[in-house]
């Protein structure tokens, strides 16, 4: 019985560490684009808004966004020349969607 219960427990610990390991999936793409940093932001805002966002919080350079079960973090770097995108959520196809979506009304503009 001790050895048993030893045994349940192990797996049990393993089986949680290995799902607590597993984390969020995350998709990221960067885009070649020279414009003024503010107008990457509402462009950025525009097509989160086109693909149904509607929880969206402009930081300096950020632009975070909720949508469902997947987070979105689009960074403009004007100097640099690129606006990097992250998305993260607890499925990679799902985020990837987003992703594909987010990137798609950006690129219709």
């Amino acid at each position: 019985m001790k050895h048993t219960f030893a045994a349940v427990l192990f797996g049990a610990a393993a089986l949680f560490s290995q799902s607590a390991v597993a984390g969020p999936a995350v998709t990221t793409e960067w885009i070649e684009a020279r414009m003024p940093l503010e107008s990457c932001k509402q462009r950025v805002e525009d097509s989160l808004r086109r693909v149904g966002v509607r929880e969206v919080d402009p930081k300096k350079f950020t632009i975070f966004a909720h949508h469902g079960e997947n987070t979105a973090a689009i960074r403009c770097l004007p100097d640099q020349g690129i606006i990097f995108f992250v998305v993260s959520g607890p499925k990679l196809q799902s985020a990837d969607d987003f992703l594909d979506d987010i990137l798609a009304a950006f690129r219709r503009r």
